[in-house]
């Protein structure tokens, strides 16, 4: 998962706490644990292969609306924008195609790109020829740049 660098003008605030671990009581009179470490990972987009606990999502929550647009602060916290609004009924996107419900479409990767050779390695396939040169151009730009970014696209 991609990290974008906001602004630090732009950032969330979280409260300064010398715990990693606070108790929470809720509206409906439930006290829960709440890793503070795991929500602030989880409100600056640190947040992959893990989940937050339903209490850290209600504390999380909060510290995004009106910061990030709906469809981060159902992406950030790992759920849905249909749970987003059962516990926060109050607050939803400004619009419906905001919200960006169910999975989205990913475009599959052109072959002949180096984005094109990492597909067929994470399908664990062998590579085909144009996208070995492509992955071989794109790597060559590295040692030379130490960066991808302005790599060639495809193979000349």
């Amino acid at each position: 998962m991609k990290t974008i660098s906001m602004p630090a003008s732009t950032r969330i605030p979280l409260p300064q706490t010398t715990a990693a671990t606070v108790w929470v009581s809720f509206p409906d009179g439930s006290v829960d644990p709440v890793d503070t470490v795991a929500v602030e990972r989880a409100v600056r987009g640190d947040r992959t292969d893990w989940t937050l606990t339903p209490a850290a999502i209600q504390y999380a929550a909060p510290f995004m609306f009106d910061r990030v647009p709906y469809s981060v602060v159902c992406s950030r916290l790992g759920i849905s924008d249909t749970s987003l609004k059962k516990l926060f009924p109050e607050v939803g996107p400004r619009s419906e195609r905001a919200a960006r419900p169910g999975p989205r479409a990913k475009r599959p990767a052109k072959c002949g790109t180096r984005r094109g050779y990492q597909a067929h390695k994470s399908r664990k396939e062998d590579a085909c020829t144009r996208c070995k040169a492509a992955n071989t151009a794109a790597d060559r730009y590295y040692r030379l740049h130490d960066t991808y970014l302005g790599a060639p696209e495809a193979a000349a």
